[in-house]
């Protein structure tokens, strides 16, 4: 998938520097829905109609340190888009995934650091379950510190099923004062200004969608059969503002807001895409820490 909302794509997390002074497990638990009200939507020049997305994501991870350089995670998500059509079409009305995301972290100097995660799990419109539902999406990355407030990134987030198959490359995340941080970073590069310890606000882009497999009968049921048991690709880029709240005790709350200038399905073993038209979004996540 793209990187998340943990976005998140399946999100892609930083490969920062590590505190030494680790809890032997910590975890969290994020909680995020975001909606994207109607647009146009057309197959070339044949007009579809209006579509609005709906999209929840629900995933905890908890991380084990073991003392030593190496430390692991495992957690589950589960992530849904339900669309909105005003018109019956070859498009899904849900896509979504539940996956149990596992991933490693080596420090391996003082500098560098090196990430990797796979989030096997069942990538579907839900409507039937086979194996050519089951994916693995893979995450993995190299970092550098500079000094303690510039680190470098190579990072990439690979999906074979999905149009394009890696997303990523160069990165950096910059402390450029105690209030100003630019974070450059595939798939949600930005730039955040934080007014105290309790506030972070922050203004830039991101991508959000995945890959995932159509039922044996979707096509058919449309009145396409070439539509059966095929992979399609949800993607959308979008660019907007939001606000941290720390509320304190763990837990968090982000509200966000922006502009959605591009959607899409793409099919491309049947050489089908879909676009549409530009619209408002809105996002809000709550977390907890522990």
């Amino acid at each position: 998938m793209f990187a998340r909302t943990a976005l998140l794509i399946t999100a892609v997390l930083p490969l920062a520097a590590q505190s030494p002074a680790r809890p032997a497990y910590a975890a969290t638990v994020d909680v995020v829905t975001e909606y994207v009200p109607g647009s146009g939507i057309r197959e070339g020049s044949l007009e579809l109609g209006d579509i609005d997305t709906l999209h929840t994501r629900f995933q905890y991870t908890g991380v084990i340190n073991g003392g030593g350089p190496v430390s692991w995670s495992v957690g589950l998500a589960a992530d849904r888009f339900g669309f909105g059509l005003e018109k019956k079409s070859l498009l899904p009305t849900a896509l979504g995934s539940v996956s149990v995301p596992l991933g490693v972290t080596w420090k391996i100097d003082p500098r560098w650091s090196f990430r990797a995660e796979v989030a096997p799990g069942i990538y579907s419109d839900f409507s039937d379950i086979g194996w050519s539902d089951f994916n693995a999406p893979i995450i993995a990355g190299v970092s550098y510190a500079v000094n303690d407030d510039l680190q470098l990134f190579l990072q990439v987030s690979v999906d074979a099923r999905r149009d394009m198959p890696i997303v990523g490359g160069p990165g950096l995340r910059w402390q450029i004062n105690r209030q100003w941080t630019l974070s450059i970073l595939v798939p949600r590069p930005r730039i955040e200004y934080r007014p105290d310890d309790s506030w972070l606000l922050y203004a830039g882009a991101e991508l959000v969608g995945g890959a995932y497999q159509l039922s044996a009968h979707h096509g058919t049921d449309r009145g396409d059969a070439q539509f059966d048991d095929v992979n399609i690709t949800y993607r959308e880029i979008r660019a907007g503002v939001g606000a941290v709240w720390n509320i304190g005790h763990g837990f968090r709350v982000e509200a966000a807001g922006g502009w959605m200038f591009d959607r899409r399905f793409l099919v491309d073993e049947r050489n089908r895409q879909w676009n549409g038209d530009a619209a408002l979004y809105s996002r809000l996540q709550l977390s907890y820490r522990y």
